[in-house]
């Protein structure tokens, strides 16, 4: 009879510590919800992304603004309207130039055009906590615009 208590118990622990643990791991996961193409909203001269992620109750509004020198990152955090940290990354391309026209490669100093995973550098990095960079502020409100109403209501309230 002892035996049978003790293995029932067992079992309703395992059971119980395996939901935990995959309910641990979903909660660190950031689920695209939403994304947008911005190459025709005329926002920069190369065009850029927004993707809306959900990650426990919080979401991530990531944004990606390309030019021709480079591209500018920023990860905004948030629940409902209160931003809670953003990240704001600045690259540029080494040869300072997206595509090496023929017609220019005399022109430039460095005309290696073998594309490779290293042409980006990270030139700035800077993080804020919540909502005191009126700048950075001004930019997640702009681009939050962008997601659905009812996109954000469902996710992210």
């Amino acid at each position: 009879m002892l035996n049978k208590i003790f293995n029932k118990t067992y079992i309703f622990l395992f059971i119980f510590l395996v939901a935990c643990s995959s309910s641990a791991k979903q909660n660190t996961q950031k689920n695209k919800i939403f994304e947008l193409d911005l190459t025709n909203e005329q926002i920069s001269t190369e065009g850029g992304t927004i993707e809306l992620k959900k990650f426990g109750s919080n979401c991530s509004l990531v944004l990606n603004l390309y030019n021709e020198s480079g591209q500018e990152s920023y990860d905004f955090q948030f629940k409902a309207n209160d931003l809670i940290k953003a990240s704001h990354l600045t690259y540029r391309y080494k040869n300072g130039l997206l595509v090496t026209d023929d017609d220019l490669k005399h022109l430039i100093a460095d005309n290696n055009t073998v594309s490779n995973s290293n042409d980006m550098e990270l030139v700035s990095k800077e993080y804020f906590i919540g909502n005191k960079n009126k700048s950075i502020f001004k930019t997640f409100k702009i681009y939050k615009k962008k997601i659905p109403n009812s996109i954000l209501i469902k996710n992210c309230n």
